[in-house]
């Protein structure tokens, strides 16, 4: 079986090894050096290559090297041919990590002192109990639902939207249209890990923060068109939102003029919340190889239509 890695972010150094462990008789080529396309079996990707997919005429399975496949453009890649996203227990430690740091850190008001040392303010803050919090996590699929389990954990309360309907232990679920009105109402910290769809690029605007009690907390580390960014400007500006921590954004690298860099009330991180270890995606890889061959649904296989 032959498998094609194709990324200018991620080391094939470190994957090759990881993959052949599991499967020692894999064939592996790195693009841009392939032999013969129509041999390629399956590839794995971030960005797909110059020309798209179309000339890899046998290929069986396409795996993306992110917890998301937006980046794909589900709708130019071969039809017929399954999709999975990457959702390995490494990437989602990472993300359920990055997301209680975030959730502390506004609730202790670490913002507040990082924002105050430069300044020489000493400024005593004590918190409300964490039972008194509510954490809204739009979002509750693999990596959402880890997240909200996670912050219940903690003793937040904690709320959950979904598309569809959802029920997580601890957690107060909502769903569709008619739910986010009463989910966002009673949000003090919202967290998105929603994919990127046409029904949710731009659900962090004016109107969703407008339902949010005023002086939220916004944590973005779904994608960056999730959020329209001159609403939440203004939005921190008003005082509707207090501050937010954004770990992705509409372009990427985010310019060095762009005003987050300099924004008081943002904190920036670069798209680093969630990431994907060879050590422990390989064997998802793996197996999503073999069930390609043998005809068999994939591990997280996408939903073209949905796009997630």
């Amino acid at each position: 079986m032959k498998l094609l890695f194709c990324s200018h972010l991620d080391d094939p150094n470190e994957w090759i090894p990881e993959l052949k462990r599991h499967m020692p008789d894999l064939e592996i080529e790195v693009w841009p050096k392939v032999k013969d396309p129509a041999a390629v079996d399956g590839i794995l990707v971030w960005i797909p290559p110059e020309g798209g997919l179309g000339q890899f005429s046998n290929l069986k399975a396409i795996q993306s090297l992110g917890a998301g496949v937006n980046q794909l453009d589900l709708r130019s890649l071969p039809r017929g041919v399954p999709v999975a996203r990457l959702v390995d227990p490494g990437l989602t430690v990472s993300m359920r990590d990055y997301c209680v740091w975030a959730v502390v850190r506004h609730y202790r008001g670490l913002d507040l002192h990082a924002e105050n040392q430069p300044r020489k303010k000493w400024v005593y803050y004590i918190p409300p109990p964490k039972s008194a919090v509510s954490v809204g996590v739009m979002g509750l699929g693999e990596l959402g639902g880890e997240v909200a389990r996670a912050v219940a954990d903690l003793g937040f309360a904690v709320r959950g939207w979904a598309r569809s309907p959802k029920t997580i232990e601890r957690v107060e679920c909502f769903s569709g249209s008619n739910g986010l009105a009463a989910f966002a109402g009673k949000t003090d910290i919202l967290i998105c890990v929603l994919p990127l769809t046409p029904e949710t690029r731009g659900i962090l605007a004016r109107p969703l923060f407008e339902m949010l009690p005023k002086g939220a907390r916004l944590i973005n580390v779904g994608r960056g068109d999730h959020l329209v960014e001159p609403d939440l400007l203004a939005a921190l500006e008003s005082g509707r939102i207090a501050r937010a921590t954004l770990d992705v954004f509409s372009r990427e690298p985010l310019p060095p003029e762009h005003p987050f860099w300099s924004h008081p009330k943002v904190t920036v991180t670069p798209h680093v919340a969630a990431f994907g270890s060879a050590v422990t995606a390989a064997p998802v890889v793996v197996e999503n190889l073999r069930r390609a061959v043998a005809g068999k649904p994939l591990l997280n296989q996408v939903d073209i239509e949905r796009g997630y």
